[in-house]
């Protein structure tokens, strides 16, 4: 009982202490932004042409998945 209640006083003071802690700044890199984008863009890129393969091999026939380019959908990123 007396070591619970130790460890309660424990985590309040300690939670005191971060609450007193200033953030951490962030700094927004425009370049590392335009480079995250493009990866997901080269993701994108990449997850339609297998699922352009799969469609081709018939591994999605009787689904419509939204990335697919062959499937037909309105949701295109970019054209293969």
């Amino acid at each position: 009982m007396v070591l619970c209640m130790i460890n309660v006083v424990l985590t309040v003071l300690l939670h005191k202490e971060m609450a007193k802690e200033k953030p951490v700044p962030t700094i927004s890199v425009p370049a590392l932004d335009k480079l995250i984008e493009d990866s997901k863009s080269r993701e994108s890129m990449i997850m339609q042409a297998i699922l352009l393969g799969q469609h081709r091999n018939g591994l999605h026939e009787d689904i419509s998945i939204d990335l697919c380019p062959m499937c037909p959908n309105d949701l295109k990123i970019t054209e293969l």
